[in-house]
């Protein structure tokens, strides 16, 4: 479920464009010691204007990414091709990513499925499934329940935490669909993946009047 304005989003302003350390921490701990790290193939579900395909590329990793908006998988390229790396992109559905079975050592989401109902959530982590190989990586990061804004949010019929507007908070107004996720969901919503371990950021902003977590999700597919 693509939200449009994400082109006007990064059409408007610079966008992401370096890494968290928590994503640097995991690819380091899965990945580094690998011999040869162009035979790791790493795909990302809504890199927007790539800052994590940025960063995987300079370390040597063959990355995939793909995002439903043009502008920012363009704004992605532009970056890349600037300093003379390399990456497959990507405009497209991440509910039926374009790739054959098992091509992927790892699959990262970065507050991408936090931007989708858990009915899509669902299905693209499905894919994500039929996408990996056996033992790959999952790895999520998403939006915690109980961040400022959600008490006033409008939430979409049928599903438990799931916003069709965010009146207030760090995800007002512009940024679509919003699903917060409750510690209780994390091993239902994840349970097609072995080994699952979560832990959280949590952090306030604007002199500590808005509180935000997020869920930090690895597993792997089992083997």
């Amino acid at each position: 479920m693509w939200f449009e304005g994400w082109d006007d989003v990064f059409s408007s302003q610079e966008w992401g464009k370096y890494p968290g350390e928590e994503f640097i921490r995991f690819v380091a701990r899965r990945f580094y010691s690998v011999p040869d790290r162009k035979a790791v193939r790493i795909l990302e579900l809504g890199c927007g204007t790539g800052a994590n395909v940025w960063f995987l590329a300079r370390e040597g990793f063959s990355v995939t990414g793909m995002d439903g908006s043009r502008v920012a998988i363009e704004q992605a390229r532009t970056r890349l091709a600037a300093e003379g790396l390399s990456a497959e992109l990507h405009v497209g559905d991440i509910n039926a990513l374009p790739f054959p079975a098992e091509s992927f050592d790892a699959v990262i989401d970065v507050e991408c499925l936090s931007c989708n109902s858990l009915k899509d959530t669902r299905a693209t982590l499905a894919e994500a499934l039929r996408v990996l190989r056996p033992g790959g990586w999952i790895y999520s990061k998403t939006f915690c329940a109980g961040m400022t804004g959600e008490a006033t949010a409008v939430r979409l019929e049928g599903e438990p935490r799931t916003y069709v507007e965010m009146r207030e908070g760090p995800l007002a107004k512009r940024f679509g669909l919003v699903r917060l996720t409750a510690e209780d969901e994390i091993p239902e919503v994840y349970g097609a993946f072995e080994g699952l371990e979560w832990d959280i950021i949590q952090r306030s902003d604007r002199n500590r009047s808005v509180k935000l977590g997020e869920w930090i999700i690895s597993g792997r597919k089992p083997a």
